[in-house]
């Protein structure tokens, strides 16, 4: 093979290509119709990604890859060049590679226009590059394997439109045999091999941001299949098929074929992937490796036991989730160091089915469509996770984006015996760990050992004070949004607990708010004076807006930004509490002022945890707080919303301008606000914070406008730049090639 050969050929192709308007005005059309697909709904949600975009390319690709590749052979047998060309010193191989290697570029150079979009996301938001690379590769390897396939069709007919409607057929039957649709009406065996074998469920994999071998296995030998094919047919035309030469060509190709199939259909235990995305959130997290890599010491002779109850004939859609967990509890394995036994165990046995029931894993029944009839199945998808004669559980794994959270959580609560203690002060109004943070004590119970602080009266009844006992061995404590006095003997103990080494949060309430009314009462409690006479930090009796970082709330039947439900940005992101986040929903919290002098003379150091943006301003609590008003513009910045404060010794406190955001209401709808308490807590107790595993899937990268002009500017201004530059570069190259052609030319005797 001449590579001499193969690049004359590319360099025909892809002339034929960029000298053709017919090809710009598909490149145009496939890019325009991309773009606009995906920025009907870009915007609602926020994201700074482009998955929504590539999650249409495949169906995009049913009108673009069929278009290019219908001439590749037709054409040339059509105009009767094929035989020319297969005359010269030319072998068949070269032909085929010539013409997929130029098809194949000509894609590469249309994906590559996503590149200019993600660059104008990421300017208005955290975008992931590395998820975004994940997705470009998944493209143009799905695009080698449907120009190839396209490549063989054409070769299969005279006509280009016969060859592009069979190319649109057979992509779309590689798209689809992997759809609920299709394998819902496949018997349970035969489901999990038509997933496999579709083109969507590798390319969906690497989307994410992951390079698996066995993903790029597919794309790989589905491309050389087709090429061998397109190979096979140019022999058939070249030498006839009843020559030994050919019949020879044609075994080799089907026993290759077969063994494709097989590695594809079976492919469970290629092992090997790179996780690309920035937060490396389909790999174990280093806080899971640091746990599992000690468990020698920790539980000496005995292993931690992980038994996974899989059914073999789940449903197709539940294939990639067992793919993913089995991923995970092979690294989980690994790097166990030979502490952790992972155990796949079949229910179909009578004794593994009455094992796993016994566990508390139950068997799910599942609909399904089957010869046009719904039909009752069922199967086992479970995890039991054993230490000596304890157990955690789950019970059925439907998706596997905390899975990681979880097995970790259940492995600390099994092998660590002392957890370090963790109390919330109570008796001033605070907010309830039974009522108002029943999600987050149920977080952090994972990992500590959690409790009320409750308060005695002391000293005669004329005299009477409310007295805090804070026992010697606790870690850390919380006073959480009171509304009433703190006596002058709980301030001493507080103080006291701090300068002992120890640590506390504080979350300060300045008004309270009727959520029905939203109207605004001052609070009672004198929190905010004793922290700031203390330890030099003001909480502002004001409540803070933000113009450009804040949440789309719901007012009856109308969804309307609302200024005063801020996104606070990260304002210290190399800080442990902080490295994982990168937005937390405050609701009408109150901004912070630092008294630098007062924090030096009690030798602590202070860093900002959670800021506005510049567009922010504040107002008085009596001012209204509906979502219509006009905000002030004038005096807007930032404003700092909590801060850390550290000494040397170990003392640690945080303050936050808001307690609201650790309810239940609001962690539930944002996990990087439980992230916070969970990454802020295990900071004071000085403890390894699980709060990086429990953000890492979860991470919202929420695209951040000053107004809706710029929103206007990213979209038509990308629209209109893969509009304007392939047309303009076209009309360029086509205007100068037919100025050339009707030139007058001497010739020279």
């Amino acid at each position: 093979m001449k590579l001499e050969n193969i690049f004359t050929i590319i360099k025909k192709e892809l002339k034929s290509f960029f000298d053709n308007p017919t090809a710009y005005i598909i490149l145009i059309v496939f890019l325009v119709l991309w773009e606009f697909l995906f920025f009907r709904g870009a915007f609602l949600t926020g994201e700074s990604s482009l998955r929504g975009m590539f999650a249409l390319l495949p169906w995009l690709f049913l009108f673009l890859i069929p278009a290019i590749t219908m001439g590749s052979i037709s054409q040339e047998k059509k105009e009767g060049t094929l035989e020319f060309l297969l005359t010269h010193p030319l072998r068949d191989s070269e032909l085929i590679l010539g013409k997929f290697l130029a098809s194949f570029i000509f894609s590469i150079v249309a994906l590559a226009f996503v590149f200019p979009l993600a660059w104008s996301f990421s300017n208005h938001g955290s975008f992931d590059w590395g998820a975004l690379l994940g997705q470009y590769l998944g493209g143009i390897l799905m695009a080698s394997v449907m120009i190839s396939l396209g490549i063989f069709i054409s070769g299969v007919f005279l006509s280009q439109t016969s060859a592009m409607l069979v190319s649109v057929v057979a992509n779309l039957a590689l798209i689809l045999i992997g759809y609920s649709m299709v394998t819902d009406r496949l018997t349970l065996s035969l489901a999990p091999i038509f997933e496999q074998l579709s083109i969507t469920t590798h390319f969906d994999s690497m989307s994410r941001g992951v390079l698996d071998l066995r993903d790029i296995w597919y794309f790989v030998s589905a491309t050389i299949v087709f090429l061998s094919l397109a190979y096979l047919n140019l022999i058939k035309m070249r030498i006839g098929n009843n020559k030994k030469a050919y019949k020879n060509h044609q075994a080799a190709i089907i026993l290759f074929i077969g063994i494709c199939i097989l590695t594809n259909a079976f492919s469970g235990k290629i092992g090997g992937r790179i996780d690309l995305t920035q937060n490396k959130i389909y790999t174990l997290s280093d806080s899971t490796k640091e746990l599992i890599g000690g468990l020698g010491d920790k539980i000496g002779d005995g292993n931690v036991t992980i038994d996974v109850y899989a059914s073999d004939k789940l449903p197709a859609q539940f294939q990639p989730v067992i793919r993913d967990t089995m991923d995970i509890l092979k690294d989980y394995k690994t790097y166990g160091n030979g502490k952790i036994v992972l155990n796949q165990k079949n229910p179909a046995t009578d004794n593994n089915a009455k094992e796993a029931n016994k566990l508390g894993i139950r068997e799910i029944q599942f609909n399904v469509v089957s010869q046009e009839e719904f039909q009752m199945k069922s199967g086992y998808l479970g995890i039991a996770v054993s230490y000596g004669d304890a157990h955690e559980v789950i019970p059925f794994v439907e998706k596997t984006n905390d899975l990681e959270y979880q097995l970790t959580s259940f492995i600390q609560k099994l092998t660590v015996k002392d957890k370090k203690k963790i109390g919330f002060v109570s008796g001033h109004g605070e907010k309830s760990l039974a009522v108002d943070y029943a999600e987050l004590k149920t977080e952090l119970s994972k990992q500590f050992e959690v409790s009320d602080l409750n308060n005695s009266a002391v000293g005669t009844d004329k005299t009477a004070q409310r007295a805090l006992t804070i026992p010697d061995d606790m870690a850390a404590i919380v006073v959480a949004g009171p509304n009433a006095e703190i006596s002058e003997a709980e301030k001493k103990a507080i103080t006291d607990f701090i300068a002992k080494g120890k640590s506390a949060m504080f979350l300060v309430d300045t008004v309270a708010i009727s959520q029905q009314t939203l109207a605004a009462t001052a609070n009672k409690s004198n929190l905010g004076d004793f922290l700031e006479k203390t330890y030099g930090v003001k909480i502002n009796a004001d409540i803070v807006y933000d113009l450009r970082s804040n949440e789309t709330v719901n007012f009856g039947s109308f969804f309307l930004p609302y200024p005063f439900w801020i996104q606070a940005q990260n304002a210290s992101p190399q800080s442990p509490i902080m490295n994982k986040i990168s937005t937390v929903i405050l609701p009408w919290a109150s901004s912070i002022s630092i008294d630098n002098g007062k924090i030096n003379e009690n030798g602590f150091k202070e860093t900002d945890l959670l800021k506005t943006t510049k567009y922010s301003g504040t107002q008085d609590f009596t001012a209204s707080l509906l979502p219509d008003k006009a905000f002030s513009k004038d005096g807007l910045g930032e404003k700092t919303i909590a801060v850390s404060l550290e000494k040397e010794n170990g003392g640690r406190i945080i303050i936050a301008g808001d307690a609201d955001f650790l309810t239940d209401q609001y962690v539930a709808n944002s996990p990087q606000n439980l992230s916070f308490a969970m990454g802020s807590l295990s900071w004071m107790a000085q403890e390894k914070s699980m709060a990086g595993i429990k953000i890492k899937n979860d991470e919202q990268r929420k695209m951040i406008f000053a107004n809706q002009s710029e929103v206007s500017v990213v979209k038509y201004g990308n629209i209109a730049f893969i509009f304007l530059v392939p047309f303009a570069y076209g009309f360029i190259r086509i205007y100068r090639r037919r100025k050339m052609q009707n030139q007058d030319y001497e010739i020279s005797e």
